[in-house]
């Protein structure tokens, strides 16, 4: 009954943050643009000034628009619908960070447990050492530096995403920095427990360290781990958009990039021109969300199987 609790609260914090997304995706914010007269034609482009009746228009059309057509929104492609483009775009993202969640698990969790092990020798060079360097490094540095040497040295391309593999190396480069954070905590929980009377106790009954380490420190420093899974999903997430661009793989997050339209140059035609994409921001930004979700719900009921009753 408590773990329902716990997932309901959980569903409906995503929910009223998921609603505050929708309101800022609709948030009015095309500014207005004229020509002065006169000779020059000067472009003329006022200040957005915030009307609530046009806020509420907006909300209240799209709403009307997704009711009556059955769809999230148009596209920029006129035959395409923006359940069109998540089915080609979301899957390619979801090999993505499928692998990255898993080597992040699995190989952070490894590199922990040998930082632990390695703390107190001279190897704590390689354990403890390399997982503050790589920590110290931006996640984009780390990414162009692999991307360059695969580029120049490697006669396999990582570039793209048309191969059905190409979703391999963009799940490696986002797996990087969240292995180093889960190592990070998986080795500071082993830390922590080897100084409880219980870890004591076993020692001095002649357990060796490895039975200890499986046997009394592996339990509390998954729920430690557990607890960091939302966060983990939302430090790949915001690596995605990154290699993604970087590889030029078009996955989920490239394309979300693609419908902002952001642009550093205002034309009177960039105005008329451009379809509003505000529907396919709502969906992939559902999407991550779900995830974010998904992983937290994890988190929670891994937690919860592990605590002691």
């Amino acid at each position: 009954m408590k773990i329902a609790k716990e997932m309901l609260k959980t569903v409906l914090i995503y929910s009223f943050v998921l609603v505050c997304i929708v309101l800022f995706v609709l948030f009015p914010r095309t500014p207005k643009v004229g020509v002065e007269p006169g000779w020059g034609g000067v472009l003329n482009v006022e200040e957005d000034q915030f009307i609530l009746e046009e806020y509420k228009d907006n909300i209240v059309a799209y709403v009307t628009t997704v009711y009556e057509n059955k769809t999230l929104g148009p596209t920029k492609w006129p035959t395409r619908n923006v359940e069109d483009e998540l089915v080609k775009y979301v899957p390619r993202s979801l090999g993505v960070l499928g692998i990255g969640f898993l080597l992040s698990i699995l190989l952070g969790f490894w590199k922990g447990i040998f930082d632990f092990k390695t703390s107190k020798s001279k190897a704590n060079i390689f354990g403890n050492g390399s997982t503050w360097l790589f920590q110290s490094i931006p996640d984009y540095f780390i990414a162009i530096c692999i991307i360059w040497i695969f580029w120049f040295f490697s006669p396999v391309s990582i570039m793209g995403s048309m191969a059905w593999y190409k979703f391999i190396a963009p799940g490696i480069l986002v797996s990087i920095s969240p292995m180093f954070y889960i190592a990070r905590i998986t080795n500071v929980s082993l830390l922590t427990q080897e100084r409880e009377p219980y870890v004591q106790v076993a020692a001095s009954k002649g357990l060796t360290k490895k039975l200890i380490l499986y046997n009394h420190l592996m339990r509390s420093c998954l729920i430690s781990v557990s607890n960091h899974l939302p966060y983990i999903m939302v430090f790949l997430l915001s690596n995605l958009l990154v290699v993604e661009y970087l590889l030029g793989f078009e996955g989920a997050a490239y394309r979300l990039y693609s419908a902002i339209g952001y642009t550093n140059e205002i034309r009177p035609s960039y105005f008329t021109q451009r379809v509003d994409e505000s529907g396919l921001i709502i969906g992939i930004s559902i999407v991550f969300l779900l995830l974010v979700m998904v992983a937290h719900l994890v988190g929670q009921f891994i937690k919860f199987r592990l605590e002691p009753k």
